[in-house]
């Protein structure tokens, strides 16, 4: 949680103020904008002594929350943009929420990991989160590929019972053609099936 000036004022008026920060405004309007505003005011008034926003609380925002801001829009950006996909992806379709998901946690950790190379802290310290990051991208990718062998695996197993209901019916009317079938089949076309042939009939179409 941050604690400077800027994060303690409301979300509406942070939201405002990062959409003129990437507008790319001028930092004096935008300080004269926020500095006149009743809401601002009172957080001053209440928490930092009536002590106005500053050049500086502005930069360090711009550095800070708004760079946090501008990862989190770019990530919603990314998710609302799945929608216009027009190919057909397995992570994307009948799968939609559960890859969806998986590619904004990639996303995630992308951002954290660019955060991560431009911060300032120690690099032993910097590395030892890089690799708990990779770890987790690792194990997050294992389970996009047990997904994907899930998803050949459902199309496989559709193929095969397609092709066994086929070969059924195709040996089937094989069956019909022997000979000695025909002739139980058809031994007199003008009285019809008798009833021993219609029995042997439904027995077969039973077991097969």
């Amino acid at each position: 949680m941050r604690t400077g000036k800027i994060a303690r004022l409301p979300h509406e008026i942070r939201q405002q103020l990062n959409r003129r920060l990437e507008d790319s405004e001028e930092a004096e309007p935008i300080l004269k904008w926020l500095n006149a505003l009743p809401e601002v005011k009172k957080v001053l008034n209440e928490k930092f002594g009536a002590h106005p926003l500053s050049k500086q609380n502005l930069s360090e925002w711009r550095l800070g929350g708004f760079r946090e801001w501008q990862a989190r829009e770019d990530a919603m950006d990314f998710l609302n943009n799945l929608d216009d996909q027009p190919t057909h992806n397995p992570q994307t379709s009948s799968s939609s929420s559960t890859g969806r998901l998986s590619l904004w946690l990639a996303l995630q950790y992308a951002l954290a990991a660019r955060a991560l190379v431009e911060s300032t802290a120690d690099q032993p310290a910097r590395w030892a989160r890089l690799r708990e990051i990779c770890a987790d991208i690792s194990r997050l990718r294992r389970s996009d590929l047990f997904a994907e062998r899930l998803e050949l695996e459902r199309a496989w197993l559709l193929f095969e019972q397609a092709n066994t209901s086929q070969q059924k019916e195709k040996d089937f009317w094989a069956w019909t053609e022997r000979p000695d079938i025909r002739e139980k089949l058809f031994p007199d076309r003008e009285g019809g099936l008798s009833p021993e042939t219609l029995e042997k009939i439904e027995k077969e179409l039973r077991l097969m």
